[in-house]
């Protein structure tokens, strides 16, 4: 390969650092994201089955504890709703709904990020197209005259960051969609085992204030 056509790949440290850090930041989120929505469902069901057992008995104490002793973030909204509980005048659905809102607002802290780079690497590419492209001016300036081995660099480097905002906003849009799409399904998974808590809990509050027979 001759040293001119060599020159047409060489990409400069500008090119190179935005798509490095572009997708060196699109994955730290992604995996962030990922670590918050971790078996949410699957442990908002576990959770769910082992409440169902003490609620059936009545026992909202042993429900309290086990809330209390359990690492999933939906234990904080049966907590909410066991609050609730034999106090006139206070819902459990409405105590229950606004913790499992702020839930399903945790539990999407990072998507708008993703989305915001998604949205603006074609930009940032674009930057560097026009940084390339001034660069390459302004080797014609120096050199004085034009040329394919004048404006190579300058050229190759544009190219290259126009590419690498390109890949960066796909990578960054696939990851959105695919993380959104796992927090929705997790936010709904998360809704059924609430409502279901909540008339286990319904009844279970029902019997232990219902009178005892010879009372």
């Amino acid at each position: 390969m001759s040293p001119e056509v060599a020159s047409a790949f060489t990409i400069g440290p500008l090119a190179w650092g935005s798509i490095v850090f572009g997708l060196a930041l699109v994955t730290g989120l992604a995996l962030a994201q990922v670590v918050l929505s971790w078996k949410l469902g699957e442990g908002a069901r576990a959770l769910g089955a082992e409440l169902s057992k003490s609620l059936y008995v009545g026992d909202l104490a042993a429900a309290r504890t086990i809330c209390e002793r359990s690492a999933s973030p939906v234990a904080d909204v049966f907590i909410a709703a066991l609050n609730k509980v034999n106090h006139a005048g206070q819902s459990i659905h409405k105590a229950a709904e606004r913790e499992r809102q702020r839930l399903g607002l945790s539990q999407k802290r990072w998507l708008w990020a993703i989305g915001t780079v998604g949205a603006t690497a074609p930009f940032i590419g674009l930057f560097g197209t026009v940084v390339g492209i001034i660069r390459a001016f302004k080797d014609i300036a120096a050199a004085g005259s034009g040329g394919f081995t004048v404006v190579a660099e300058g050229v190759s480097e544009a190219l290259v960051a126009t590419a690498g905002g390109i890949l960066v906003a796909v990578v960054a849009v696939c990851l959105y969609n695919y993380l959104q799409a796992r927090a929705n399904r997790a936010t709904i998974e998360v809704r059924l085992v609430v409502d279901e808590f909540l008339e286990q809990l319904s009844a279970a509050g029902t019997r232990a204030s219902e009178p005892t027979v010879g009372s």
